[in-house]
């Protein structure tokens, strides 16, 4: 109680971080419940301006913190490489959801790759205290103190934390909040694995897909210029490769040059030598090349090595066998490295065992190659990842064409046909960008090789555009080479893709230069495959007796010299262009002396399409039952697995048997797996068999 005459004043002489109560005398106890009040803190940066796209990632985040009935926080770790985006897709999602926490958003940079190193949980601990309201005075020393006061704050709260570029699990694990409903965002370069055993889901960030790309392009520099420009906007989106940091960059350089044709830009970045000096903001402290480079300073020696070498790798997808090649070491020791490069997302790997790049991150390696590698080393990697794969690549062939005649010893590596030409398809692009680089080093015996051993590919599964391309740089090379007898393998064999496309008048030439230099030289085997090649394209063009003519010719070269697979071969051939005209009890003969000695040797293929071919003759003949038996004994020894290209045409002779014998059912069936095969194998007979096909009459 006041005296009288005196009066009180209620004064605090110092700030303090909350509630206060002042008293005069007090009689009993007093219970003091409080906790500290500040402002509900919405600390996350800015929604970025030019966002679009992201569907699938949002609705994984969407998916994985706003379910129902949890015992823990909700958490999301968002892992990419630099630059794809991560911090944009987290903001964007946090502030359109941003309802769903009412007690507020927290931000904290874990500078994983700042220039001090990655923030330790004390430093990050004490300014998530300080954005719940605790004053600087209130915030505990030790980290086990400020993590306690941390889940003391937010136990029963509905609140969003973004842990932005986090460097390992440890840092993430003492920042997560109490409340079940709460939700964490983590953003990091590396893939943080043990975040899993914390309840966490891991939502990958890949690049934008072409046509978000160009939206962001328009948004940013306005949708007229790209309206009028749509061509150069559409390759300044694949040349910035689906990269956010690229296309920010490019998009800001053309938004301060408004009258800049985006050709210009788009011109610049088509060299490759130049894209990544061209992708740098106007003050040159930010480009794609510094996003890369702060990802490369934490990989371990190995594997920084092994990236630069990559870089170097004329292919697109790698695996650990290649990888060892380029890095001269075992594979178990490639392994490693490329885990700890795809943990860093510094490779992609969509496939187990196989490994990938993103253009500029390629572009990025080599550089690194070209600075830091020795010449010597640089080439001794290229050629060892070439000559693994002309050694894998000759070990496959030998499986899928084992009665083909070799040119030295081949290691076999593959258990059956199946595995060797799936292994040849996997690898083709590989294969192909192997032989463009021998070729355009002069490695032309190199080239030669890898030709050859993608014959049985070519033979058995198609690939026509890449036979014909390859196939020209094999001739050059072979008579760059200055071998005849190379040159008459190499031009044998890449004329007989125009038998396959439909196109027999452009296989008349290169056979005869084939044949001419295969007598030159006294090549006995270059001369019959070659006149067997002339017969073939005669046989296609309608002149059957001179096909017939080239045909016993190189069967008689075959027989004097005991090759008994040509024999087999010719004598099918024979047996076709004898039924054409219309000697059917000769091409019968033809075609069964075939079929027992391709079967005396081995050759299942050769077999089934002799037996196929005694079903066209009974065909002709008018026999249909005979001619379908005949023909379904003979698809039944060609898989489509193993040999969809000889398969297909049996099928679309077996259709029109069926058809005539009012199966019109079954004729559909056998046109409809035809032109699946000719579809997969993108051949030319794809349009003709789907006409037929809707042609077919019904039942």
């Amino acid at each position: 109680m006041d005296r009288p005459g005196q009066h009180t004043t209620n004064e605090i002489s110092h700030h303090v971080g909350g509630p206060v109560v002042q008293t005069g005398v007090v009689h009993g106890d007093i219970h003091l419940h409080g906790h500290h009040r500040g402002p509900v803190p919405r600390q996350l940066p800015p929604s970025p301006a030019h966002f679009s796209g992201r569907t699938g990632e949002l609705n994984a985040l969407t998916d994985a913190l706003t379910g129902a009935n949890r015992e823990a926080p909700a958490l999301a770790l968002l892992s990419g490489p630099g630059g794809v985006g991560k911090t944009a897709l987290a903001v964007h999602w946090l502030h359109s959801a941003s309802e769903r926490w009412p007690d507020g958003q927290l931000y904290a940079n874990l500078s994983a790759h700042g220039p001090g190193g990655p923030a330790t949980p004390v430093e990050i601990l004490g300014d998530l205290l300080h954005g719940l309201g605790v004053p600087s005075s209130d915030i505990p020393p030790r980290t086990t103190q400020r993590a306690a006061a941390y889940r003391s704050l937010t136990a029963g709260k509905a609140i969003a934390v973004l842990l932005d570029d986090a460097a390992s699990t440890e840092q993430v694990t003492s920042l997560l909040p109490a409340s079940p409903k709460s939700a964490v965002i983590v953003t990091s370069r590396r893939r943080l694995g043990g975040l899993v055993a914390h309840g966490g889901v891991t939502v990958a960030v890949d690049v934008v897909s072409s046509d978000v790309s160009v939206e962001l392009l328009g948004r940013a520099v306005g949708r007229e210029r790209v309206t009028v420009e749509p061509e150069s906007a559409r390759n300044l989106a694949d040349l910035c490769g689906g990269m956010p940091i690229a296309l920010h960059l490019v998009a800001a350089r053309l938004a301060t040059r408004p009258h800049w044709p985006l050709a210009r830009v788009a011109a610049e970045l088509a060299d490759e030598r130049r894209r990544l000096q061209a992708l740098v903001g106007e003050d040159e402290t930010s480009s794609v090349e510094m996003c890369f480079d702060v990802s490369y300073r934490g990989l371990p020696p190995a594997a920084a090595r092994l990236y630069r070498l990559l870089g170097l790798y004329p292919g697109t997808e790698f695996g650990p066998g290649v990888a060892a090649a380029l890095a001269d070491t075992s594979e178990a020791e490639a392994e490693h490295s490329l885990a700890a490069l795809a943990d860093a997302n510094m490779i992609t790997d969509a496939t187990f065992d196989r490994y990938g790049f993103h253009d500029l991150v390629r572009l990025h390696a080599r550089r690194l190659a070209e600075q830091r590698e020795p010449e010597a080393e640089r080439q001794r990697a290229v050629w060892s990842a070439v000559s693994y794969y002309r050694d894998r690549a000759a070990a496959a062939d030998s499986v899928a064409t084992p009665l083909r005649p070799r040119h030295g010893p081949v290691p076999t590596e593959f258990g059956d046909r199946v595995a060797a030409l799936d292994w040849l398809e996997r690898e083709s692009s590989n294969l192909i960008a192997c032989l463009r680089t021998a070729f355009s080093h002069r490695r032309y015996e190199l080239v030669c090789r890898l030709f050859d051993a993608l014959w049985g590919l070519f033979l058995y599964r198609g690939h026509y555009e890449e036979w014909i391309s390859t196939g020209a740089l094999a001739v050059e090379a072979a008579t760059l080479s200055g071998d005849p007898g190379t040159e008459v393998r190499m031009v044998n064999q890449a004329a007989a893709v125009h038998l396959r496309v439909g196109q027999p008048a452009a296989a008349l030439e290169p056979y005869r230069r084939a044949l001419d230099v295969a007598r030159s030289i006294g090549d006995w085997s270059g001369e019959a495959t070659a006149l067997e090649g002339l017969g073939a394209a005669t046989h296609a063009c309608g002149r059957l007796a001179e096909a017939i003519e080239y045909y016993r010719d190189a069967l008689e070269l075959n027989e004097t010299h005991g090759r008994r697979r040509g024999t087999a071969l010719l004598l099918g051939y024979l047996g076709h262009a004898l039924a054409g005209q219309r000697e059917f009890e000769a091409a019968a003969d033809h075609f069964g002396r075939s079929a027992r000695l391709a079967a005396s040797i081995g050759d299942v293929h050769c077999q089934a399409q002799a037996i196929a071919g005694l079903g066209t003759v009974h065909a002709a003949r008018g026999a249909l039952t005979e001619a379908i038996s005949a023909l379904r004994r003979g698809l039944k020894s060609l898989p489509s697995s193993e040999a969809a290209a000889l398969r297909a045409p049996v099928l679309e002779k077996l259709a029109e048997v069926l058809s005539d014998s009012g199966d019109h059912e079954g004729a559909r069936r056998c046109r409809a797996e035809a032109l699946a095969a000719y579809t997969s194998m993108n051949d030319p007979r794809v349009e003709r068999t789907r006409t037929r096909a809707r042609s077919t009459p019904p039942d």
